[in-house]
């Protein structure tokens, strides 16, 4: 199985409070002319209106996506496994893809991989 993306999640007395995201993503300009950013792995996909707005609407939108799993939904952790992720670690989850599946593999080499290692979150109490 070859890794595609990679979160850890960072716990200050049982709190999240950031993480580290390696993940693919995918942009194209859509038909009013801004640029749609797909964030298949996490389920969504976003708008900037250029390349250099991309980047940060990316990291707006997992910070969205964990702020929503941890107040409304079951949790990072178990968000994430219920879109295909695994847990290898404690606190840290993976989404790989099966080596005999060359057009999945294919596709995944199109993306461009968006990294942050210490993506600060402000969960509220």
């Amino acid at each position: 199985m070859t890794t595609e993306a990679t979160i850890i999640i960072t716990k200050n007395e049982g709190k999240t409070t950031f993480i580290s995201v390696r993940i693919p993503i995918w942009t194209r300009r859509n038909d009013c002319g801004n640029l749609s950013v797909n964030i298949p792995l996490l389920g969504f996909e976003t708008i900037a209106i250029e390349e250099n707005d991309a980047e940060k609407a990316v990291e707006e939108a997992i910070i969205s996506f964990c702020v929503i799993a941890e107040r409304f939904g079951k949790g990072i952790r178990r968000e994430l496994q219920a879109l295909g992720w695994r847990v290898t670690g404690d606190d840290k989850l993976e989404y790989g893809i099966i080596d005999s599946n060359t057009v999945v593999r294919s596709i995944f080499r199109t993306g461009r991989l968006y990294v942050n290692p210490h993506l600060k979150l402000a969960l509220p109490v």
